[in-house]
């Protein structure tokens, strides 16, 4: 009865249209603030490690996120904090926006964000 002609003739709604699938590729990741990515290259380099991998246990973040994160992916809060708590003197002011004044002197000369110092500027 429910498989039925008049059962189907009855049938207040039509069926479901099946969903189209997405496109395979993903679309490009946009970073949200300008040169975080090349401030995180400079911020694992400038504690000697050379790939991402090594950096990324030592933050104790997933490879791939981090990873992510150097190729322009939005640096999230939790990773940001993990970051300033292993390294003393970092700031989340200079992981989001580049600006150094926050930052120890010691962190500064390693990261490469002071002038030389003597140099003046007329």
């Amino acid at each position: 009865m429910l498989n039925s002609a008049e059962s189907l003739a009855d049938a207040p709604f039509a069926a479901m249209a099946k969903k189209v699938g997405r496109p395979a590729t993903k679309p490009e990741q946009k970073e949200e603030l300008p040169g975080q990515s090349e401030r995180l290259i400079r911020l694992r380099k400038a504690y000697g490690y050379e790939t991402t991998t090594a950096f990324a246990k030592f933050l104790d973040i997933a490879i791939t996120t981090y990873s992510g994160f150097e190729n322009g992916a939005p640096l999230s809060r939790q990773a940001a904090f993990k970051i300033v708590r292993k390294i003393p003197g970092m700031t989340l002011d200079w992981l989001y926006f580049g600006k150094p004044d926050g930052l120890p002197l010691d962190v500064a000369r390693r990261l490469g964000v002071l002038e030389t110092l003597g140099k003046r500027k007329s």
